[in-house]
């Protein structure tokens, strides 16, 4: 697995139920344009505001609607044994890989956190795709995500949504350095050209949900050799990623967006989080009009 993979968001109506429509005209939308898989409960997708079932739901639905990309189940929590029990569902629907980051709210050790991945992926058969998102929940040093790579053939990969382009390095030159099929992807689209550069494997970008276009072109480019269009549309990515800076939140940021594109996702987020008000669209929107 490599390229444009998009950390789905997850429509909601009015009343904060599913908008099983508006997911299915999305996900048809994302792969027609073409991209490489499509990751459901993501962060993007307010995993954490889903309940378990709605989770089983939507991977589920996912994996019943995505036939022509790689397909990516998210599968974290703070309890091992949920993690377990959701990994073994999206294995046993046929979801390609499960993404799986570590778990927040309580603090833990390097020896917790290779515990916590070793006992999933001695219960699961699925690849794994590693989630360090630092910012969230427990961080995943480069030391132990090489500990786990060489001693699990199951944990395939990592999603780094962290900006440093150092880490990235790092994970690069020593754990896919001894290990060649390891995949390495950021989560960043400011850092998707970049992390190609460095040997990467591609980006998991929420932007890439109302954008997708620049992405793809941007790897198309990058891949054939022309690098001078691989830097505009990797510039036209850096200043687009701006987004998440007028927005209170990343699932705030990408559904003002969509809604300034013409999609029909509502700007509707659940509790705790909150769209944010006609001020930041206007933001947003004049953002869009510059960069597409």
């Amino acid at each position: 697995m490599r390229g444009v993979i998009v950390p789905l968001v997850t429509p909601f109506n009015e009343d904060y139920s599913i908008d099983v429509s508006a997911l299915e005209e999305h996900l048809d939308y994302l792969q027609k344009v073409g991209v490489h898989g499509i990751f459901i409960n993501a962060t993007t997708g307010e995993f954490t505001s889903l309940s378990k079932e709605e989770r089983k739901f939507l991977a589920e639905k996912g994996r019943e609607l995505v036939t022509s990309a790689f397909y990516l189940v998210g599968t974290a929590s703070s309890n091992t044994f949920e993690v377990i029990e959701l990994t073994k569902h999206a294995q046993d629907i046929g979801a390609d890989y499960a993404v799986i980051a570590p778990p927040y709210y309580c603090p833990l050790n390097e020896e917790a956190l290779f515990r916590h991945y070793s006992m999933i992926a001695e219960k699961t058969d699925i690849p794994i795709i590693l989630y360090n998102i630092p910012a969230c929940a427990n961080s995943l040093s480069v030391p132990l995500v090489k500990r786990l790579a060489l001693e699990y053939p199951s944990i395939a990969g990592i999603k780094a949504t962290i900006d440093s382009v150092n880490y990235i390095r790092d994970i690069i030159l020593d754990v896919k350095g001894e290990r060649k099929d390891f995949r390495v992807f950021t989560g960043l689209d400011q850092h998707f050209l970049n992390t190609l550069i460095l040997g990467g494997d591609g980006g998991v970008m929420a932007c890439a949900n109302f954008a997708p276009e620049l992405h793809l072109r941007l790897y198309k480019a990058f891949n054939e050799k022309r690098f001078e269009e691989a830097f505009e549309y990797s510039r036209k990515l850096a200043k687009l990623s701006k987004v998440y800076d007028i927005a209170s939140s990343f699932g705030s940021a990408i559904k003002l967006a969509m809604r300034v594109r013409g999609f029909s996702i509502k700007p509707v987020l659940r509790p705790p989080y909150v769209m944010d008000g006609k001020e930041v669209e206007e933001k947003v929107r004049a953002l869009l009009v510059e960069v597409l």
